[in-house]
């Protein structure tokens, strides 16, 4: 954020289109939530999904087949694509940062592998792995989608929607090594794990599940033989009487971990949940999305707004949030994007 007053927003999406539509671009907010000015763009293919570590912002290239991470320095008002690493795996479409290791690790939905890079002055210098999750029958589905890291620990936790699992891995020096003691959790088959969150400030993990919408609550314990997640409840992110057809996408929460945000594709919802003390969700409303297909939600740093990437109607949107009990207002600003699927504040 360059001063008090104004605000900087990444929004990134599948990109550039027939019409050479902006893909990646950083955008100036002022206060008030409302889209001002352009600060930088670039016509990159399908950069889906973004992380960013102080003037780092790495990127990728989601296609079938292929996929390819970026790194980007930032130099004043705009992002510089030092280096561009091409891996085997298809459909690249995640990707979190592990800045104690300097270690990228990515996840690919189309064949299901696994990646772990070094990471040195802006370069990819080592691929520590590149493993797949193997199928359970030869010629299977295997999905790996997203992966979180362990609060103040050096975990890595990987969902696969394909095989229903969350796998949990060590690492070394970077290098992932499966968890001798729980290597995945097995959930009921077709629900379709998709993003998991850990809790801010508690020890509760929270995952969204593409195929069943649903958010499960798990309680994360570290000790007493290594890591367990426990099953604390399941709770629909659908609205009640809602019947079409519908898939959940992502999740977000509040920075001071009152509240929870879950994404509703078809049915194009926000579920908004009050989060107790004992990490149990209660919900409290299914706010509009405020266009068509919400892929990637995300809160504004301060928690005063919710930025929606609304793919099929290409625009981002962000609904006011109540900072008293959490509850979406009405659409207070759109960015018109091509097919936006992640958007974060700087």
């Amino acid at each position: 954020m360059k001063d008090n007053k104004t605000r900087e927003i990444l929004i990134s999406g599948f990109g550039p289109g027939s019409k050479r539509e902006t893909s990646i671009g950083l955008y100036e907010m002022t206060d008030r939530l409302e889209f001002d000015k352009v600060l930088w763009e670039d016509t990159v293919t399908a950069p889906s999904f973004l992380c960013t570590y102080h003037d780092i912002c790495f990127g990728i290239r989601e296609e079938t087949g292929s996929g390819a991470l970026l790194c980007y320095q930032r130099q004043e008002d705009k992002y510089v694509l030092k280096d561009e690493l091409d891996l085997k795996g298809g459909a690249l479409c995640h990707i979190v940062y592990q800045p104690v290791s300097r270690v990228l690790y990515a996840s690919f939905y189309e064949t299901g592998h696994v990646a772990a890079v070094k990471v040195e002055d802006f370069h990819f210098t080592k691929i520590l792995n590149f493993f797949q999750i193997q199928p359970d029958v030869p010629g299977g589905l295997t999905r790996a989608h997203c992966s979180a890291l362990e609060p103040d620990g050096t975990r890595v936790f990987t969902t696969n929607i394909a095989l229903d699992r969350i796998y949990i891995y060590d690492t070394q020096e970077g290098m992932l090594k499966p968890n001798k003691s729980c290597e995945f959790v097995q959930m009921e088959k077709g629900i379709g794990p998709r993003h998991i969150k850990f809790h801010p400030l508690l020890n509760y993990l929270y995952l969204i599940t593409e195929y069943s919408n649903e958010i499960y609550t798990f309680l994360y314990e570290k000790e007493n033989g290594g890591p367990k997640l426990k099953l604390l409840q399941k709770i629909s992110t659908l609205p009640e009487k809602f019947r079409g057809a519908s898939t959940g996408s992502s999740l977000d929460i509040s920075k001071d971990g009152r509240f929870l945000y879950a994404a509703n594709r078809g049915a194009g919802t926000i579920a908004v949940y009050d989060i107790n003390p004992d990490g149990l969700l209660n919900k409290i409303q299914d706010a509009g999305c405020g266009g068509n297909c919400p892929r990637h939600i995300s809160l504004t740093k301060d928690d005063a707004g919710l930025m929606i990437a609304n793919q099929n109607s290409n625009e981002v949107v962000v609904l006011g949030v109540d900072e008293y009990n959490g509850m979406l207002s009405e659409v207070i600003a759109r960015k018109s994007f091509y097919a936006p699927s992640y958007v974060e504040e700087l």
